[in-house]
């Protein structure tokens, strides 16, 4: 009789291929890539372990031991970018007992996957790439980030904060912007807009510039 592999409690600590991590989102900024792959590098060799570990990908175990990143997307992409072969990680949730179907339910149910694409559109499960490195450039997600980054809005621990502001930018700040000069136009005007208030509603806003 085979034994099922022991359940991992929340909080239990591993590393693991960065290879075998599963995304649970379609898409990442590339601008907010490319910022922690130039935060990572400038991190000297004898601080690197402890700069992984305070970033440590947070993970869901599923069914047939599989890993999926359910928080810190674009550091482990950054991370790929770098050559790195092995991530630290940090258990959310052991649910491997649980059979295809009702693994999907419960990531639904409980806001652990966003399957939305580039454009802001929500794609079938299936669409989930199957790897780190098959993530799409979204620059919304970039613009969003830089936005909060700037104080722009507050962060805050509500489900996808960070899509709800992108596709609110997505709604009005034309792109393209695939140049960083063209990119620094728009995040002014996206620092602006979350000021705006037609942004009240957003999580957390701010509220209006003193000008």
């Amino acid at each position: 009789m085979t034994r099922r592999p022991r359940k991992l409690k929340p909080g239990s600590k591993l590393m693991v291929p960065l290879d075998a991590l599963h995304p649970t989102q379609i898409t990442v900024g590339g601008y907010h890539v490319a910022q922690k792959v130039h935060t990572t590098r400038r991190v000297p060799p004898e601080d690197r372990a402890a700069f992984l570990d305070r970033h440590r990908v947070h993970l869901v175990i599923g069914p047939e031991q599989a890993l999926y990143v359910v928080d810190h997307h674009h550091w482990v992409r950054a991370w790929h970018d770098l050559g790195l072969t092995h991530v630290p990680g940090i258990v959310r949730t052991d649910v491997s007992e649980m059979d295809v179907r009702a693994f999907w339910r419960f990531m639904v149910a409980n806001h652990l996957v966003h399957p939305y694409d580039e454009h802001g559109r929500r794609r079938p499960l299936t669409e989930l790439p199957a790897g780190i490195h098959d993530m799409r450039d979204d620059p919304y997600r970039s613009l969003e980030a830089f936005v909060q980054l700037a104080g722009g809005y507050r962060k805050v621990k509500t489900a996808y904060p960070d899509f709800r502001w992108a596709d609110y930018f997505r709604s009005h700040v034309p792109g393209p912007f695939d140049t960083p000069h063209h990119f620094a136009i728009a995040l002014a005007r996206a620092f602006r807009l979350a000021h705006a208030v037609g942004a009240r509603d957003l999580p957390g806003y701010i509220g209006g510039l003193n000008c």
